[in-house]
């Protein structure tokens, strides 16, 4: 029995699609199922350059839940251009009546006319950089139809049933939301995941899992978010001379002092007083 990681890979070798799953159910909480975080989240880059300002990281937030609840909801599998132009599907992995997970297959390009056309008007009321944009697009997977995309997710899905009867279930600790959440805050700390998002995401009260997780981890989800900020923070001051700022930066603080202020909350002083300190005891 090959893992779901391993078919994952295999499908997407020398190809520039994404394949992620969203799971809605835990029914990846197998050996044999658990992914890489690239395949649970949007990681591509032409998705990154999407969500580079506040109004493009609504809107694809707003395009993603469209997806998600239309998929939920039809338990159908579907096709579309997303909000920057990109070509997706959407495949509804449905045991009994619910639908438990969604294959999602994109950073697909049908029509690049059309695909252009798409992401400039949405960057002109995003403010993301059409240029930067551009040149991402010719790094996408072009396609001439989508029914490849749409025997992909049909195998992805088949595969997951599959493993979801006969691969043995794992023994977490804590609930498989709040460890999807935990790994999110612990492998992507930089992006800006909030609480509220990860609901809409999952389809899940924004209260209910605010609670679950403070009651598994001990600390409320932004509370821990900014520790492995912090934290990771930290490392990068005592193992390299770059810049504070740009640390603080790749560690997702937008505002210096804020940064400033909340590491020497946490560890007793400033970042730059730490790196001398750091840096002075190396030379003893």
């Amino acid at each position: 029995m090959q893992t779901l990681q391993f078919l994952i890979d295999e499908l997407s070798k020398g190809r520039n699609f994404h394949i992620s799953i969203l799971d809605l159910s835990g029914i990846m909480d197998s050996p044999d199922s658990k992914l890489e975080l690239k395949n649970i989240v949007h990681t591509k880059r032409y998705c990154a350059i999407a969500k580079s300002t506040p109004r493009g990281g609504a809107a694809c937030l707003r395009c993603k839940m469209y997806a998600n609840n239309k998929a939920i909801q039809t338990k159908q599998p579907f096709g579309g251009h997303c909000i920057y132009g990109l070509y997706e599907i959407a495949n509804p992995v449905v045991i009994g009546d619910n639908v438990s997970a969604v294959v999602y297959v994109g950073n697909a390009v049908i029509d690049k006319a059309k695909s252009i056309e798409i992401a400039k008007r949405a960057c002109k009321h995003s403010g993301v950089d059409f240029e930067k944009l551009l040149c991402e697009l010719d790094n996408c997977e072009y396609i001439e139809t989508p029914e490849e995309l749409f025997r992909i997710g049909d195998l992805v899905s088949d595969y997951l049933l599959y493993l979801d009867k006969n691969a043995p279930k794992l023994k977490h600790e804590m609930h498989w939301l709040v460890y999807l959440m935990k790994r999110h805050a612990d492998e992507m700390y930089q992006t800006d995941m909030s609480l509220s998002e990860f609901a809409k995401t999952y389809n899940k009260n924004e209260k209910y899992i605010g609670r679950l997780f403070k009651q598994e981890v001990g600390m409320s989800y932004a509370e821990y978010t900014q520790e492995q900020r912090l934290s990771n923070a930290k490392k990068m001051i005592s193992r390299s001379n770059r810049r504070i700022i740009d640390i603080a930066l790749e560690c997702g603080f937008n505002n210096i002092s804020y940064f400033n202020r909340s590491f020497k909350k946490k560890f007793g002083m400033s970042p730059t007083a730490y790196r001398a300190k750091k840096n002075a005891s190396s030379k003893m």
